[in-house]
This record gives structure tokens, C-alpha cells and sequence, in this order.
């Protein structure tokens, strides 16, 4: 996703270039080439990383300024999802539903995913990829088994 809209914000430059030097097209307003390339430069910029924080206090995952923070007294489970990713269209912030559960999906290529089954949402599940998805819901799972102590 960062990779295309890297290319179209190249191209959205070059028009703004083309512009200020003297070759403005004729059928679009002045303004229109540099507005989409500040969109551009901004989704670029808001897409290129998928964050996941697990802190004491919640699980923050999200791209840029699209993030979900669910409370931990919020999730009730974690497990790797079993979904195939076309199911969800493609990657980046999906909607969808698995087994009749809401999602709410933070989807990455390449990567395998974690599904935090959760109360108080309008989703059921926020579903995100990672590297290390063993890892995440070890780590989940024990921090939930230490909360209910």
C-alpha cells in the first residue's frame, strides 16, 4: 500500500513541478495538483507503518492516525486468526466478519495475524498482522491470566 501511494505521490510531484514551471494543465484548477500531493505525502506518511503497542494499560495497534485502544478489562481472548486474507479484500483497515463476529482488520502482506477477541467495541474482534504472532499471543495470553488473579 505505502509502495502505491509512494508512485502516485511521485506523480502527483511532478505535476506540481510541471506546474510551477510554466506547463499547467488545462483542464484541472491551479490548485488541484499541489492539494493532492499534500493527500498524498499525508496517506503515504500515515500508511507507511503498522504500530502495536502492548503497554499495562491497553493494546494500541494502528496505522498512523487510524489506531484502535481496547482496555485490557475489554479483551476477553487472543488467538491467531484462521481467516485467508482474501477473505478481507486486501490489506490495510478492512471491515469484515468471521464466524459471525465483527472485525475490525489492521492487515499487513506478508505477515500472519492476531485476533483480540473483545467486549464494549462495535467490532467483536480487532484482528492485526504481525511478525511474531506466537510471540503476541503468549504474551496476551499471559498478561490476561495475570489480570485475573
Amino acid at each position: 500500500m505505502t509502495l502505491l501511494l509512494g508512485i502516485v505521490t511521485l506523480v502527483m510531484l511532478w505535476r506540481v513541478v510541471q506546474q510551477l514551471q510554466g506547463s499547467p494543465a488545462a483542464d484541472v484548477p491551479f490548485w488541484f495538483f499541489p492539494a493532492m500531493l499534500l493527500l498524498f505525502v499525508l496517506c503515504t506518511v500515515n500508511f507507511a507503518w503498522l504500530t502495536i503497542r502492548i503497554t499495562d494499560e491497553v493494546a494500541d495497534i494502528g496505522y498512523g492516525v487510524l489506531r484502535s485502544r481496547v482496555k485490557w478489562a475489554d479483551i476477553l481472548d487472543c488467538y491467531p486468526d484462521e481467516a485467508a486474507v482474501v477473505r478481507y479484500g486486501g490489506w490495510g483497515v478492512r471491515f469484515g466478519s468471521y464466524k459471525g463476529q465483527r472485525r475490525l482488520i489492521y492487515n499487513t502482506m506478508g505477515d500472519s495475524r492476531v485476533v483480540l477477541h473483545v467486549t464494549g467495541k462495535s467490532f467483536q474482534e480487532l484482528v492485526f498482522s504481525t511478525a511474531q504472532p506466537e510471540d503476541v499471543v503468549n504474551r496476551v495470553r499471559e498478561h490476561l491470566g495475570s489480570l485475573k488473579r
